[in-house]
C-alpha cells in the first residue's frame, strides 16, 4: 500500500505519487467505471488512513480552486461580472416583458461552460462561502467547509436561475446542481426578485473594464 511505501520511503516525492494514484483511481472509476489497480493501492486494510488521504488530497484541490477561481481574490468573481449581468438583464427583460402582457422573448436560455466559467460567477453570487477563508494552515477546521469543489462542480455541475409570478410579485430562486440555494443575506429560498436586485446592487452594473483594471 501507499502507507507502507511512505513510512519507508518518506520524501516529497511520495506525496506526489499519493496524489497521482489518488486522481487516477478516481478518474478511471468514474469515467469508465473500472475498479482501477490504482485504487487497490488504498486499502480497505487500512481504511482510515485512506480517509485521511481522500480529505487531504480534497482539500488541497479545493485551496487550488479557491485561489484561482473562488473566493481567494476578488478578481476571481469579478471577471464573472459580464455573465453576471447578463443574466440580470435577462430576467429584468422577462419580467417587464411578463408585467405588461407582452410574450416573453426569451422563455429560457441555456448557457453552456466549465468550470473556470460557472465557479466564479458562483463565488461572485456568495454562494458556497465559509466564515474563516481556507487556508494550508487550517485544514483541521475545515474539514466540514461549504467551498466543496467536489460538491459545487461535480460532473455536469449547473447553476439554474428561474423566475416565479406569485401574489406579491416576482420571486427568484437559484439552484445549483438541483438543489435550491439561499441567497446570501435572503433567509428564503424563493425571495422576492426585488429584495434580490438589492442584495446585489453593489455589483450590478459592473464592467468589464472597471475588472481589467483590477490587481487582484
Amino acid at each position: 500500500s501507499f502507507k507502507t511505501h511512505i513510512n519507508t520511503h518518506w520524501c516529497l516525492s511520495c506525496i506526489d505519487s499519493v496524489e497521482t494514484g489518488f486522481y487516477l483511481c478516481a478518474y478511471e472509476f468514474t469515467i469508465r467505471r473500472l475498479n482501477s489497480p490504482w485504487c487497490r493501492l488504498f486499502d480497505r486494510a487500512d481504511a482510515q488512513f485512506s480517509v485521511y488521504v481522500y480529505q487531504v488530497i480534497d482539500y488541497a484541490s479545493d485551496l487550488d480552486l479557491y485561489y484561482k477561481r473562488g473566493y481567494g481574490h476578488k478578481i476571481n468573481s469579478m471577471a464573472s461580472c459580464v455573465l453576471f449581468n447578463d443574466l440580470f438583464d435577462r430576467l429584468e427583460t422577462a419580467a417587464t416583458e411578463f408585467s405588461s402582457d407582452l410574450p416573453v422573448s426569451e422563455v429560457v436560455t441555456v448557457e453552456i461552460g466549465h468550470v473556470e466559467t460557472l465557479l466564479p460567477l458562483v463565488t461572485l453570487l456568495g454562494l458556497f462561502r465559509d466564515k474563516t477563508p481556507l487556508t494550508a494552515t487550517n485544514f483541521a477546521s475545515q474539514l466540514h467547509r461549504a467551498f466543496n469543489g467536489g460538491h459545487i462542480m461535480p460532473y455536469i455541475g449547473n447553476l439554474l436561475v428561474a423566475l416565479y409570478d406569485c401574489p406579491d410579485g416576482f420571486r427568484l430562486q437559484m439552484r445549483v446542481n438541483e438543489k435550491p440555494v439561499q441567497v446570501p443575506g435572503l433567509n428564503e429560498f424563493s425571495p422576492l426578485f426585488e429584495d434580490v436586485k438589492k442584495r446585489y446592487r453593489h455589483i450590478l452594473g459592473c464592467s468589464q473594464e472597471t475588472v481589467c483594471k483590477m490587481s487582484q
